[in-house]
């Protein structure tokens, strides 16, 4: 999916990716040690789970296009990099899918259990069932990023603070981006676009951060 001048771009935007997710989710955990709010808990979990799913990504990414991919599926006995690629989108996908259902869930102000393992249920069903379960994900991640950020939307229409603004700003491109990914299926372009906009959206994720932080 990738072009081939963009080969270890996309490497290193997902390891910084990973990292500004798992600051994300540390700094909702402490916030819910002290203030027991049992959505930061969520909140938390979601984006440790797309941390570590940009991790996967970003070491397979770096393994594939270096010299030691064959020595790699030598040692874990996978017979050919097609598959050893494959493995590595099929455990991105489930950590992603698994974080941004969660993420939803969060946004969606229901208490109960079971609406988070319907999600969850339904979203795998439709991403490891379907006959392109590449392209199914991306619809499904989509759509998800377009109800989150929806819901930030209007969280900073109720607000009018900066911050919100900043959150459903970071959304916002996360959707275009990952909406550029959904079409990278054919057109390798946009695979490179999709993540020069996930950068924006990390970007004023930290800032937002770092704002929450200096209060």
């Amino acid at each position: 999916m990738s072009p081939s001048w963009f080969f270890g771009f996309d490497v290193i935007l997902e390891v910084m990716f990973a990292v500004i997710c798992l600051i994300v989710a540390l700094f909702s955990f402490k916030i819910y040690k002290d203030t027991k709010f049992r959505s930061l808990k969520f909140f938390g979990f979601s984006f440790l789970l797309i941390s570590l799913s940009y991790m996967i990504q970003s070491i397979f990414n770096f393994l594939i296009v270096s010299e030691f991919n064959q020595d790699v599926c030598r040692i874990i006995r996978v017979h050919s990099i097609h598959n050893f690629e494959a493995l590595g989108i099929i455990t991105h996908m489930f950590l992603m899918t698994l974080g941004l259902s969660i993420l939803l869930y969060t946004t969606l102000k229901d208490k109960r259990l079971r609406t988070l393992w319907l999600l969850i249920l339904i979203s795998f069903a439709a991403v490891f069932f379907s006959k392109n379960n590449l392209y199914m994900f991306y619809l499904i991640s989509t759509i998800y990023l377009a109800f989150i950020s929806w819901h930030y939307i209007l969280n900073h229409y109720l607000t009018k603070q900066n911050k919100t603004l900043l959150v459903a700003i970071a959304f916002l491109f996360l959707l275009f981006g990952n909406f550029h990914f959904l079409i990278s299926v054919n057109h390798e372009l946009f695979y490179a676009i999709g993540h020069i906009l996930e950068l924006f959206a990390y970007l004023f994720i930290m800032l937002n951060l770092y704002l929450v932080r200096r209060r």
